[in-house]
């Protein structure tokens, strides 16, 4: 390996952190959004072309891994229709292809954990990213609950997923049984704006039922990215950029001696 091979890993280790650290800042900035999963960067290394005897460390490649795996805290909000899952699975949600006053869901199905759900005009349950939550993938309509005088002052989901709504003159209104849908290879899932997920040849498709999985009402579940985490990784990452950098200086101070001696 010469001076122009040591270049140019530098030079690829230094994008490569740099790749990092935007995962990072994504991390941080959305450390306070609902139901939000880190993305994490997976390193390879590359070999440089070598003969038997010889293996020359190459340069580095990245890719983003996202962490679905991983539970945020479950907070309570008080809101009666924010809903948090513990457990595996995610909510069936849609988004609206209409009008807010008249909406329809001709588009296709979404997974998502954020459940900061309340209701639009017309009470259909709408998360702080604009997905209408559906009990079930065959459901036509999305969720909706009394609005008006008739406004919920509490919402209770049942261990078999039956919601039912409590008005503030103590009648209860059944409001439909929600499922969650599951996935073999969640890690694996698509990603759209909004913590909203879709399925893929690897995520595999859905199963729907709870599986083990619960669901509070007057809930949310927390972003899993933690400051001190992510600011230990940006410390790393910040330190390995610049040993990168360093190698791309000292590699051009050599060449430009060594073009200085043939002169």
């Amino acid at each position: 390996m010469g001076l122009y091979d040591a270049l140019s890993n530098s030079v690829a280790g230094a994008s490569a952190q740099a790749f990092a650290l935007n995962n990072i800042s994504g991390n941080i900035a959305n450390t306070q959004t609902a139901g939000f999963k880190t993305t994490e960067t997976s390193f390879a290394d590359m070999l440089a072309q070598t003969t038997a005897r010889a293996q020359t460390s190459g340069g580095v490649s990245t890719s983003t891994r996202d962490t679905l795996g991983i539970q945020g805290t479950i907070q309570s909000t008080g809101i009666a229709t924010n809903l948090a899952i513990s457990g595996n699975g995610y909510f069936v949600v849609r988004s609206n292809t209409g009008t807010p006053e008249s909406p329809t869901f001709t588009g296709e199905t979404a997974y998502t954990r954020r459940g900061d759900f309340a209701p639009d005009s017309s009470g259909y349950l709408v998360n702080g990213a604009g997905y209408y939550l559906f009990a079930g993938p065959s459901s036509t309509a999305p969720v909706q609950v009394p609005t008006g005088a008739d406004t919920l002052a509490s919402l209770t989901v049942s261990p078999a997923g039956t919601l039912t709504g409590t008005g503030a003159d103590g009648s209860t209104q059944p409001l439909g049984a929600l499922t969650l849908a599951q996935f073999g290879g969640q890690d694996n899932l698509t990603s759209l704006d909004g913590g909203t997920y879709v399925a893929n040849g690897r995520s595999g498709a859905p199963s729907f039922g709870l599986a083990g999985a619960t669901i509070a009402a007057g809930s949310v579940e927390q972003s899993n990215a933690g400051i001190s985490d992510q600011f230990s990784k940006m410390i790393e990452t910040q330190q390995a950029y610049t040993a990168n950098t360093k190698v791309m200086s000292a590699a051009d101070q050599m060449l430009q001696d060594a073009i200085a001696m043939d002169v």
